[in-house]
């Protein structure tokens, strides 16, 4: 019998069924810049782009102003975000997706790698806690931009 569990817990870790391993990337170098908000009300030029987005409402239920905690990360790492008001990201393919505001929303080529989820207990400390976010944005990105630039 033991050999048998064994044999299985063995597969397992060969068959990839183990805890999914996460591929840092670097955002686009323009994003390495002053650590400020960047509005936008369309995203459709961004397709082939690697940013942070950051979609709110103009009311927040949160205790500390969420956009305070990110503000503080942007600064430290010198890293912009662009910002788009829901009603406006509602009009966008990523609203597939992403379907509660405020929200962090990690893009890579334009496609959705990770977002903070608004509607989910799991995520709420992440728009507390500068410290709790920086650990969840940091598995996802350098914080500093690549010394190489084809333009």
């Amino acid at each position: 019998m033991k050999k048998i569990v064994l044999f299985i817990i063995t597969l397992l870790l060969i068959t990839g069924c183990s805890k999914k391993q996460i591929e840092k990337f670097y955002l686009n170098n323009k994003y390495y810049n002053e650590g400020n908000f960047i509005t936008i009300n369309n995203i459709d030029n961004l397709k082939k782009d690697t940013y942070i987005l950051y979609t709110y409402n103009n009311y927040c239920t949160f205790k500390k102003p969420c956009e305070e905690v990110f503000k503080e990360y942007m600064e430290k790492y010198k890293i912009d975000f662009y910002k788009m008001p829901f009603d406006q990201f509602k009009k966008t393919t990523l609203y597939t997706k992403v379907r509660y505001a405020p929200s962090i929303i990690i893009i890579k080529e334009g496609k959705i790698v990770e977002y903070l989820d608004a509607n989910s207990n799991k995520d709420l400390e992440k728009y507390q806690d500068t410290k709790k976010f920086e650990e969840w944005i940091n598995k996802y990105i350098y914080t500093e931009g690549s010394n190489w630039s084809f333009f």
